[in-house]
């Protein structure tokens, strides 16, 4: 189905691959959407899809609506014309440039236009209103979150946002944010909102210092990030707050450095004690040697892939070494063609 956490969304029916949708089973149901210049078409494709109350709505640089069928229904607002002023926040003529994320806050839409403003859409596509969540005097003209961030999840019918510069984790209403969970993170171990904000110039500075011949260690770049360490994403279960970490090492192979190792610190909103777990959690599933949750958790669901090849490659060191392999190891492998696409695993958390 594919990798990376961003490509894969979810929603209580389907389970979401750009534009291919899928059920909790693993069929394939069928896709969203077509790329061309049509007026209900995508020239660059769909970067997002929602299901609710038997409708798709997709976003590329339109708002799409479709029936259940994924057929469009000829409701479509172009993304990057002037937004309808609803409320006394909006003022006339504010664009939205895309977004990072579009995702649903009860009976609405949500897209954080990174790294400043939340957007509230009814399912008319009309504005409801804007939030600034970043104040900054002046932003680069690109700017692009560290990594493969995600700034929204969901917890029950709840839209959990943060935005790694901000101390909160704020639920997304109707009527606006409200602060949910206060974050304290070491002042040596947090990286600036300077730094956030002017990425992606940092690395095209560094290019440059490459591009000469020149050693990248004296660049702002790495100075500003020696380690420190980034949240990539916020998670909230009944029980726990999870928060998927790394360390920031830019460059990491030129510098002849590891890539940061991702790791995950969670909070028990029970007893109140926060736990790091370095790598992943033990895998008493499938006898591999740790699990993480590459595509994040949802629904008391921890998720994550597994391309039939490391599946394959795992088998192979485990016998090179004498291990013994677990079984339902085994029995998935022979389920498995090397050439198929990743194997989706959910992780039930216990009650």
């Amino acid at each position: 189905m594919g990798h990376g956490q961003g490509n894969i969304r979810f929603s209580p029916q389907y389970i979401f691959y750009y534009q291919m949708y899928f059920d909790w089973n693993g069929h394939y149901c069928g896709s969203i959407g077509n790329r061309g210049n049509g007026p209900f078409e995508e020239p660059e494709g769909i970067s997002q899809i929602i299901y609710i109350d038997n409708h798709f709505y997709s976003k590329g640089t339109k708002f799409i609506e479709y029936d259940n069928a994924g057929t469009p229904t000829g409701k479509v607002k172009k993304l990057h014309t002037p937004l309808t002023p609803n409320s006394n926040d909006l003022k006339d003529g504010e664009f939205l440039f895309g977004g990072m994320n579009f995702s649903l806050v009860g009976d609405n839409f949500v897209i954080y236009d990174y790294p400043s403003i939340l957007y509230l859409f009814d399912r008319n596509f009309e504005t409801l209103y804007l939030k600034v969540v970043t104040e900054a005097d002046s932003l680069p003209a690109w700017t692009q979150p560290i990594g493969d961030s995600k700034c929204i999840t969901y917890y029950k019918d709840k839209a959990v946002f943060y935005n790694f510069m901000n101390d909160t984790v704020f639920y997304i209403t109707d009527k606006g944010l409200i602060p949910q969970y206060e974050i304290c993170f070491e002042d040596n171990l947090k990286l600036s909102t300077h730094t956030q904000l002017n990425y992606m110039k940092l690395i095209a500075e560094c290019l440059k210092a490459m591009n000469r011949g020149n050693s990248v260690e004296n660049t702002e770049l790495v100075r500003q990030t020696k380690n420190k360490h980034k949240v990539t994403a916020v998670y909230e279960t009944e029980s726990y707050l999870f928060f998927c970490m790394t360390e920031i090492i830019p460059f990491a192979k030129p510098r002849n450095k590891l890539p940061g190792e991702p790791y995950i610190i969670y909070f028990n909103k029970k007893d109140g004690k926060t736990t790091r777990i370095n790598k992943g959690f033990v895998d008493d599933l499938l006898g591999m040697d740790y699990f993480f949750p590459r595509n994040g958790i949802y629904n008391e669901k921890l998720i994550t892939y597994l391309w039939p090849h490391e599946l394959f490659d795992y088998i192979e060191e485990c016998k090179d070494k004498g291990d013994i392999v677990n079984p339902q190891l085994l029995a998935l492998s022979r389920t498995l063609d090397s050439e198929a696409n990743p194997v989706l695993i959910l992780v039930h958390l216990k009650k």
